[in-house]
């Protein structure tokens, strides 16, 4: 399994930062977007993607931090 985030700029709101689930393979298994600045979290264990385009531009983390996050959205 491997964990990666990445950001976005989203006006008003701040950086939405995405984090997915994935299989080794890079198809997505599950993705939580978050925003810190306004506290928003949305959880989505269906994902229209199935599999990351570009993986090697997000950063890699660790399930610890993706399920704190996911946690937070309350799934």
């Amino acid at each position: 399994m491997k964990y990666l985030k990445g950001a976005q700029f989203v006006p008003e709101k701040g950086n939405a930062w995405m984090y997915y689930e994935c299989e080794d393979d890079y198809r997505v298994r599950r993705f939580v977007t978050y925003i810190p600045d306004t506290k928003e979290v949305q959880c989505n264990e269906k994902p229209v993607i199935k599999r990351l385009f570009r993986p090697e531009m997000l950063e890699e983390v660790n399930a610890e931090e993706f399920n704190q996050i996911w946690a937070l959205g309350g799934a």
